[in-house]
């Protein structure tokens, strides 16, 4: 199994919150008891210091995802069309050819389309087998 960055964004933000929520928690009960009130000040402050960076790993999941999803649908319009210019792509994705490109060839590249663009007509085609 390979481990994309989107599975480690969502692991590493998951795991912060959760580590977060522990040490709250551990420092709540340590309010509570009053004999742990020495543990409880230092664990808010851990607290604190893993949920920031947790949601910022969820933050950077969620984008990833988002960017996955584009790709996906760029690659099953390409799919779709078995065949098809950057210029009509540009004008189904209301990007610049330019855009419509690099969105094209990511799209190829991470597997979500299967053909390839032709560097002289600027045409997708897909391929025979797929």
């Amino acid at each position: 199994m390979v481990l994309t960055p989107k599975t480690a964004y969502f692991v590493l933000g998951l795991g912060g919150l959760l580590v977060a929520a522990v040490l709250g928690l551990i420092g709540v009960v340590g309010l509570a008891v009053g004999g742990l009130a020495a543990v409880a000040p230092a664990a808010g402050i851990c607290a604190g210091a893993a949920f920031f960076p947790g949601v910022v790993f969820l933050w950077m999941y969620a984008q990833a995802n988002r960017r996955d999803r584009g790709l996906s649908e760029v690659g099953a319009m390409m799919e779709g069309y078995g065949e098809v210019s950057v210029a009509t792509m540009a004008e189904k994705l209301g990007a610049t050819e330019e855009e419509a490109e690099r969105l094209m060839a990511m799209s190829i590249r991470e597997g979500h389309a299967r053909g390839r663009i032709d560097p002289k007509t600027r045409t997708f085609r897909k391929s025979e087998g797929g």
